[in-house]
């Protein structure tokens, strides 16, 4: 895979810019025209990325068959979450900073790859840019980011029964951030339990826990603190 030194901290692309240029797209054939970069310093950095991510969706799409599915579903999220934590993990630079940073997953959505974003979501802006705890790029990144077990081997095999309601009650929740750690030792717990009701306890007791608690400092440590915000949410230690 090519490596390109993109610029992340040049990517100035707020809300009202998006939403300019997402008026702007144009649906053909059921499949969106993007929009270029010619006004981009950055032009040849994004055109290859961009070829590289087009690249890996007609991969996904050959490999699992996606185009005949009626819709895109979970499977694609996982399987397309992969290849673009790939993607953006090669190139030097971007790390946990650069992928909270909205500006960059609106730009993304809306100028780079707005044909993949509409693939799965069709014309809801909210996916796209409109709200950013929904922006479908950055989500799947970070549902993969956070779920990594070492390889996507051992990933897939923490994930895959989970769906799109595990991704939303993990990655959409608003007022947080996202605490790596302890997020990911919630996803292990979870694959023994796969129980949506419980999860979204568990995840409502954590987001309480974490404005008082400092996770790692609990007796045991993160693994403790989930294993305790597992039985409480499941009336085990009342």
């Amino acid at each position: 895979m090519c490596k390109m030194s993109i610029r992340w901290n040049d990517v100035n692309y707020g809300q009202a810019q998006a939403k300019n240029d997402y008026e702007r797209l144009i649906v053909k054939d059921q499949n969106v025209v993007p929009i270029g970069f010619e006004d981009d310093p950055q032009a040849a950095e994004w055109e290859a990325l961009r070829k590289q991510l087009i690249d890996a969706r007609d991969e996904v799409f050959e490999e699992h068959g996606f185009d005949t599915a009626e819709k895109l579903d979970y499977d694609f999220d996982v399987a397309y979450g992969f290849k673009l934590h790939e993607i953006l993990n090669e190139n030097v630079g971007f790390n946990n900073r650069e992928a909270s940073n909205n500006d960059f997953w609106n730009w993304l959505s809306v100028r780079v790859i707005p044909d993949v974003v509409h693939s799965r979501w069709g014309d809801n802006p909210d996916h796209y840019f409109k709200i950013s705890r929904r922006t479908w790029l950055k989500v799947i990144w970070w549902y993969i980011h956070i779920c990594w077990d070492g390889s996507e081997e051992a990933t897939y095999e923490l994930i895959k029964n989970n769906t799109t309601d595990t991704i939303q009650g993990l990655i959409e929740r608003p007022g947080i951030g996202y605490y790596v750690d302890v997020y990911h030792e919630i996803m292990k717990k979870y694959k023994d339990y796969q129980d949506r009701n419980l999860f979204r306890r568990v995840m409502k007791l954590n987001t309480a826990r974490l404005m008082t608690t400092s996770p790692e400092l609990v007796e045991g440590g993160i693994e403790a603190y989930v294993e305790d915000l597992f039985k409480k949410a499941s009336g085990e230690n009342k």
